[in-house]
C-alpha cells in the first residue's frame, strides 16, 4: 500500500511540475511553496499589481505665468480686471486659476471671465477670449479661444484636452492601467462676431478668402506654408488681412 501511494504522489508531482516552460520562476515558487492551485482551465491569472495613474496635465501651461484678467462684472475694488497676477488655465475644467499669494489660489469660473492675456513660453503674450463672446459654432464650445491673428478674418486656436481611458486587460496582462490626458488643438475663424471651424486644406482656405483668392493662391504657391501648422496658418491669415 505504501508503495502504491508513493507512485501516485510521484505521478501528481510530475504533472504539476511539467507545466509549460514559459511559466515564470515566480509562478513556480507560488505553486511549490504557497499552496497555489492551478484551475481546471489551466490558466493562471497574474497579480493585479499597482493601480493606474492619471498621466498628462489638464493645464495649458502648468507653470504660473503673469497675466491680466478681465471679468464680466466689477470686483470689490471697483475695477473689472486684475493686472500682473500669476494665472494658469485649466483646460479640463474650463476655469482660470489665479494665485493671489503663495499658497492661496482662487478659481475664476469660465462664466465670470471675459478674457485674459498671459505670458507664453515663446516670450510673448497670448490673448484668450471667452467663447461666449462669439456666435455660431461657439455654442458648441466651452472655455476660451486664443486670438492668434486679428483682422478681417481672425484666426482662433481652441486648446482642449480629452481623456483616454485605461484599457488594461488583467487576464491577458496587456494594455495600460493609466488614464491619459491628451492635448488637442482645433482651429476656428471669426468674422463679424461669429466663428466657424476651419478645415486645414488649401481648397477650404481659398474658399474662405474668396475675395482675395488669386492673391492668396499665388502666396501659397510661392511661400509654400504648411497649412497644418501654427506658423503656416499665421503667415496666410496675416497676408490676407494685410490685403484689406
Amino acid at each position: 500500500m505504501h508503495f502504491l501511494l508513493l507512485i501516485v504522489s510521484l505521478f501528481i508531482g510530475c504533472k504539476v511540475f511539467s507545466q509549460p516552460t514559459s511559466m515564470t520562476q515566480t509562478t513556480r515558487d507560488r505553486i511549490n511553496f504557497s499552496g497555489l492551485t492551478i484551475p481546471q482551465s489551466g490558466v493562471l491569472y497574474g497579480l493585479s499589481g499597482d493601480a493606474g495613474q492619471l498621466l498628462g496635465t489638464a493645464y495649458l501651461d502648468s507653470t504660473w505665468q503673469a497675466g491680466t484678467v478681465t471679468f464680466y462684472t466689477k470686483l470689490i475694488s471697483g475695477t473689472d480686471s486684475l493686472t500682473g497676477v500669476p494665472v494658469r488655465y485649466d483646460l479640463k475644467a474650463g476655469n482660470l486659476e489665479i494665485r493671489a499669494k503663495p499658497g492661496a489660489v482662487r478659481v475664476a469660473k469660465e462664466s465670470t471671465v471675459r478674457q485674459f492675456r498671459v505670458n507664453n513660453l515663446l516670450g510673448g503674450t497670448s490673448h484668450y477670449i471667452n467663447v461666449h463672446e462669439f456666435g455660431s459654432d461657439a455654442a458648441k464650445l466651452t472655455g476660451f479661444v486664443e486670438q492668434v491673428v486679428s483682422g478681417q478674418l481672425t484666426l482662433l486656436c481652441y486648446p482642449s484636452v480629452y481623456l483616454k481611458r485605461a484599457n488594461y486587460n488583467a487576464a491577458l496582462s496587456t494594455g495600460s492601467k493609466d488614464d491619459v490626458l491628451i492635448p488637442r488643438t482645433d482651429w476656428y475663424v471669426a468674422q463679424n462676431g461669429h466663428i466657424s471651424r476651419l478645415s486645414l486644406t488649401r481648397k477650404a482656405i481659398l474658399a474662405l478668402m474668396a475675395d482675395k483668392k488669386d492673391e492668396i493662391d499665388r502666396f501659397i504657391s510661392t511661400a509654400d506654408p504648411d497649412l497644418k501648422t501654427r506658423a503656416g496658418l499665421i503667415s496666410v491669415f496675416s497676408h490676407y488681412n494685410a490685403l484689406h
